[in-house]
């Protein structure tokens, strides 16, 4: 009788075969992950343009007094131009610095970022006693460079005043080059 041999392991084109769908698996995944991970890394700054505009409303909103006087003047008001902080983005995250008019605000950043942010206003200074119906009060950005090659992709949250003079933002972020 002829008695059949236990198979022993792969033989080299099965192991080639396998070998050969995992770089196909690798090539596909590593890239995506790459993107993911970008992707991951700008939530960062819409979440920080958010904060911002909360703040600068809070500040908009609130009552202001002058050394020696009684009561309460001038409310609706804005702050210089702001930013960008850090000066430069780049591909690892960096402090914080503090800047005055972020400060103003009460909006300040305490944990390293990937991006710098910035607040631009119409006429560049801060103001009390703004009318109603301002469709530029404020724009926030978020500018980075998650690569590190010097290219930017930018985030810009446009503010604005409506005809009771509540602040509020545009209906989404604008994205230039959302993950260079």
């Amino acid at each position: 009788m002829h008695r059949a041999r236990a198979r022993q392991g792969f033989n080299l084109v099965e192991l080639m075969i396998a070998v050969s769908i995992i770089g196909i698996l690798c090539a596909i995944a590593i890239p995506a992950f790459g993107v993911a991970v970008a992707r991951s890394k700008t939530g960062e700054s819409s979440n920080t343009l958010g904060a911002m505009f909360k703040a600068a409303a809070t500040y908009y909103a609130g009552e202001r007094g002058d050394q020696g006087m009684t009561g309460s003047v001038a409310v609706y008001c804005t702050v210089d131009d702001g930013g960008p902080v850090p000066v430069m983005p780049g591909s690892q995250k960096q402090v914080v610095p503090v800047d005055t008019s972020m400060r103003a605000i009460g909006m300040t950043i305490g944990d390293p970022v990937y991006y710098s942010y910035g607040l631009i206003t119409a006429s560049g200074t801060g103001s009390c006693g703004n009318s109603p119906n301002n469709s530029n009060l404020y724009t926030f950005y978020a500018n980075g460079d998650l690569d590190g090659d010097g290219t930017f992709s930018t985030f810009e949250l446009a503010v604005g005043t409506d005809a009771s003079n509540q602040v509020y933002h545009a209906r989404a972020i604008t994205v230039f080059k959302e993950t260079e």
